[in-house]
């Protein structure tokens, strides 16, 4: 099944690449309709909820503008190298934890990898975000939802709302974009519940296989509370990486190395395949893969 969904994932890529002129030519209406709905949400600040979509013939609300969601509109899938991550190491009947669930892509994606007798457990801390995951994900008996962040240890802290457009940076340190980027976004603050991943599987009897970490930043505590599972369990994980010098947020070279001090092998995919990686002092946007030694 895999193989099949490894060349839709690879088709919808290569319709996401080259100029506009090619793109449009590929889906000329889906592509006019979306960027003109884009423009006019951006042009009137409003939001507007759209059906899609994706690779695996799975469907999903989506927000504009929002960018992941016009991207997932017009291409059916994100991040090319996760999703293909996901697709070669989640297998049915294993149980998959989505830290930072945003609209539910990835848990989508895993509950129908995992099937019936699999489970997901996803974990999306801002309200309005997680009313979006959950029209996505509540219908799915094999997930469970959590409006809740990962953390070190059980608490409440205050999390930065950036709103529906740029929910994909909302965090506890504050948005991982530049300044330019971001302008003219607000952050609300709000008062959130976290969880760390070590206590969540004691309560919970849940055994993750795979994790998935995309937490804007908090990767480093996220891990500091997972040292029964990095020890005891020994699941598959993946790490958003990418590091912004202003503000205060933990350099991901912190995350690389507290895994592999528990004897964790790091990879990364090279030229559409994964490669054994080393270690840098800063690094570029990426999605790193940790597998136990």
């Amino acid at each position: 099944m895999n193989d099949k969904l490894l060349l839709n994932l690879n088709a919808c890529v290569n319709k996401s690449r080259g100029g506009t002129a090619q793109k449009i030519m590929r889906a000329p209406v889906r592509l006019i309709y979306s960027k003109l709905l884009e423009k006019y949400c951006i042009n009137t600040n409003t939001a507007r909820r759209v059906r899609t979509r994706t690779f695996w013939g799975g469907d999903m609300t989506v927000v504009f503008p929002e960018a992941i969601s016009c991207f997932l509109f017009r291409y059916g899938f994100f991040e090319e190298n996760l999703s293909t991550i996901v697709l070669t190491h989640v297998k049915p009947g294993g149980v998959f934890f989505d830290i930072g669930t945003h609209f539910g892509y990835f848990s989508l994606l895993a509950s129908h990898l995992v099937g019936a007798q699999g489970q997901v457990h996803s974990f999306e801390p801002t309200p309005s975000t997680f009313e979006i995951s959950s029209l996505n994900l509540a219908a799915r008996h094999n997930v469970t939802l959590n409006n809740m962040a990962v953390w070190s240890e059980s608490a409440a802290l205050t999390f930065k709302d950036y709103g529906v457009r740029f929910s994909a940076f909302n965090s506890i340190y504050g948005a991982k974009i530049s300044e330019e980027k971001v302008r003219g976004a607000v952050a609300r603050e709000i008062s959130i519940k976290t969880v760390n991943i070590d206590q969540y599987i004691e309560d919970s009897g849940a055994r993750p296989d795979f994790i998935k970490i995309d937490a804007e930043s908090a990767e480093y505590e996220i891990l500091q509370g997972m040292e029964k599972t990095l020890t005891q369990i020994r699941p598959a994980i993946s790490v958003e990486v990418g590091d912004i010098r202003e503000g205060d947020f933990i350099d991901s070279r912190e995350a690389v190395d507290y895994l592999l001090k528990y004897d964790y092998r790091a990879y990364q995919f090279q030229e559409g395949r994964l490669a054994p990686h080393q270690p840098q002092q800063e690094y570029l946007y990426d999605n790193l893969l940790f597998l136990p030694a």
